[in-house]
């Protein structure tokens, strides 16, 4: 990575295409020199459905940054958020029966469970790799163990993997333009890393993205992304159900959301008594509808999505999550300002869980926790880097796969 040279990072999402352009200093940080977003189009559950739609967009903003900035671009990093991503949790090892450990016997690992995967996953591309542990006789070490000496290594890895045919058409629409594609990074590891060293968390979090129509949860431990899953609904479903229950328009229901504290009810142990007011039925006939009424109805809705996502979420069940904590993060905190305990409350029973207060997606963080990790790298990510300045882990990581 050049000092003092203009840095593009594309986000390519459902609703949005995001812009952001950085200069990386000598002491390895950066500053942002240009963001700017868009509606998106061409886009389905984060894959390029329309190469042409989505092209001449993506040339209409590249014209304007690099007007605006007086710089032309090459390549880009780019950020993703297939909805299809698979996540495979593996293991290889190595009898060393009172020898040294070489890197070479680690780079034997490596490679091997890398071929065993795309061998067996002949359409899938390889995005992220982690290293999840590394035990040596039974007891976990926190770095790789090249030069120690054991009787048996193990090391768990992590892969997060994507269509072929995903990358293929993001490379479409980037070559139409002239840009060639440095590195495809995942949007809920990109985000992780940003809340993780923004907020000064430790390395053992559950992040639960709360988006309108998209959710994620992804789950990080001992600095590694350790399992990521997406859902196909998000908060709007909550409203969408009051609107379809109560035969109220959906406007008039994010009012009565803007309105109205179930939290402080919730909050006081208080019952919803009362009826809504008229002033909500302007130019509609006037229905008596029980505050009771619909919070049961957010009520059932919130707990069925957390139960999806975390609670009876069969993906999770044979993970250890007790000593993680948990953050709730809505991209639209606005909206649900006024439900923040009453999405908490779900985990009440869990009395392990910790669940910080509830926050709102800062619209860049994907993008910033993205640059933080493509010039210093991350530790427990083993995926070498294409550039030439690396940091020290990949650079080992680089020789390893090489």
């Amino acid at each position: 990575m050049e000092i003092n040279k203009p840095q593009l990072f594309i986000e390519v999402d459902d609703t949005e295409f995001k812009f952001l352009v950085v200069k990386y200093n000598e002491n390895l940080n950066f500053d942002v020199i240009y963001f700017n977003k868009i509606n998106a189009s061409g886009v389905l559950n984060g894959k390029i459905v329309d190469v042409d739609i989505s092209s001449k967009i993506f040339k209409e903003q590249l014209n304007i940054l690099e007007e605006k900035i007086n710089y032309f671009f090459k390549d880009a990093f780019i950020i993703v958020n297939f909805s299809d991503f698979q996540s495979v949790n593996i293991s290889g090892y190595k009898k060393l029966n009172g020898s040294q450990i070489l890197k070479e016997d680690i780079s034997f690992i490596l490679n091997d469970i890398k071929k065993l995967i795309l061998d067996t996953n002949q359409n899938l591309s390889i995005i992220h790799l982690f290293n999840s542990n590394y035990i040596l006789d039974n007891e976990n070490v926190n770095k790789l163990p090249v030069g120690l000496y054991g009787e048996f290594y193990n090391q768990h890895m992590t892969f997060f993997l994507t269509n072929k045919n995903n990358i293929k058409n993001l490379k479409l629409v980037l070559n139409n333009c002239d840009i060639n594609i440095k590195r495809v990074i995942f949007k809920p590891f990109a985000m992780g890393v940003n809340n993780l060293l923004v907020r000064e968390l430790n390395n053992n979090y559950i992040f639960i993205y709360l988006n309108k129509n998209k959710s994620n949860i992804f789950i990080f431990k001992n600095s590694s992304l350790s399992y990521s899953e997406s859902f196909l609904f998000g908060t709007d479903i909550i409203q969408s159900d009051i609107s379809k229950v109560c035969s109220l328009d959906k406007q008039i229901v994010k009012k009565i959301f803007a309105d109205i504290c179930f939290d402080e009810f919730l909050e006081n142990n208080l019952k919803k008594k009362g009826y809504l007011e008229k002033k909500y039925f302007e130019g509609i006939n006037y229905r008596k509808i029980s505050l009771e009424h619909l919070n049961d109805i957010l009520t059932a809705r919130i707990e069925e999505i957390i139960n999806i996502i975390y609670t009876k979420n069969n993906n999770l069940k044979y993970m250890n999550n007790e000593n993680i904590k948990i953050q709730l993060i809505f991209s639209d905190k606005n909206a649900l300002i006024n439900l923040n305990n009453n999405f908490k409350k779900c985990f009440i029973n869990n009395a392990k869980i910790e669940i910080l207060e509830s926050i709102e997606e800062n619209e860049k963080s994907s993008m910033l926790g993205a640059a933080e990790l493509v010039f210093k790298g991350w530790e427990k990510e083993a995926i070498p880097f294409v550039e030439s300045k690396k940091s020290f882990i990949s650079k080992v990581f680089s020789y390893l796969f090489h």
